[in-house]
């Protein structure tokens, strides 16, 4: 008797964020460079994976990812738009994912419906937020004037910034700029930016001893930023401080510019992340 193939229905076991197993993965042909370490995830909407009809909504889409032996902090909390380092559960255990935006398949629904997702993996609310955060930021980001973005790379500030949030970088969610007041202006060569940097930090467990490390950083963000800036007609930075998830209401958040340290994945160094096969 000829076994009849399982078909795609609103009953899916299929959510945002669940892990492909392995035989999925070869069936569909799906595998990362780094083979032993390929970690395919579901990025479709929860809603696009419930539909049944599949002449509107035939595929699913995913990213070919991999596990990662330690998260990189300029990659936590979505703060990169290109490269997501996003902690799930393997086993029990917890384990760094990385995504990369150019990473991105389709894959049908008609062949998905044969698989279960991997039980190995989970992924907590939490992560969940950050996950569909990550994916949006792509088409949401802040426009900063070309005239400051140029500034910020000519005088290091760009990858001095990085670097001090890389090692500590999981302390920090986002990185907001108070750029001029909120004005968006092209100054013209000796007219300097005004600029407050915003360090905002989830309470963890610890809430006195998460806002302790993060005031530490926040400090030595500022004191090594002052330090590239010595001329003054550039940028001037006037604060850097850190804040509690908890205590940033929306109506401050709302005069914030988010900074996303784009520049740490279009390096061209050995720390890029690696290309995708299929």
């Amino acid at each position: 008797m000829e076994e009849v193939q399982p078909q795609w229905s609103r009953e899916t076991p299929w959510r945002q964020g669940h892990v492909l197993c392995a035989k999925a993965r070869a069936a569909l042909e799906l595998h990362h460079t780094d083979a032993d370490a390929t970690c395919v995830v579901v990025i479709s909407h929860d809603c696009d994976l419930a539909s049944d009809d599949l002449h509107a909504e035939p595929d699913v889409e995913v990213i070919i990812g991999r596990v990662v032996s330690a998260a990189n902090g300029n990659y936590s909390w979505g703060k990169a738009p290109r490269t997501l380092h996003l902690p799930m559960q393997r086993n029990g255990a917890t384990v760094t994912v990385e995504l990369v935006t150019t990473s991105k398949r389709l894959v049908p629904k008609s062949t998905l419906a044969s698989f279960e997702p991997d039980g190995a993996f989970a992924l907590d609310a939490n992560g969940l937020d950050v996950l569909r955060s990550w994916l949006s930021s792509r088409y949401k980001r802040a426009a900063f004037p070309d005239a400051f973005v140029r500034r910020m790379d000519k005088t290091g500030v760009s990858k001095r910034l990085a670097k001090k949030l890389e090692p500590r970088g999981a302390l920090i969610s986002f990185v907001y700029f108070n750029l001029d007041g909120g004005q968006v202006l092209e100054r013209p060569d000796g007219e300097p930016y005004e600029l407050s940097i915003v360090l905002v930090h989830p309470p963890g467990d610890d809430p006195e001893a998460s806002a302790e490390a993060a005031d530490d950083l926040a400090e030595d963000v500022k004191e090594d930023c002052e330090a590239k800036l010595a001329d003054k007609k550039q940028i001037i930075v006037k604060s850097c401080i850190a804040i509690s998830e908890d205590d940033l209401p929306v109506s401050r958040a709302r005069t914030l510019t988010h900074w996303r340290l784009e520049h740490m994945t279009l390096r061209a160094d050995g720390n890029h992340p690696g290309p995708i096969s299929t």
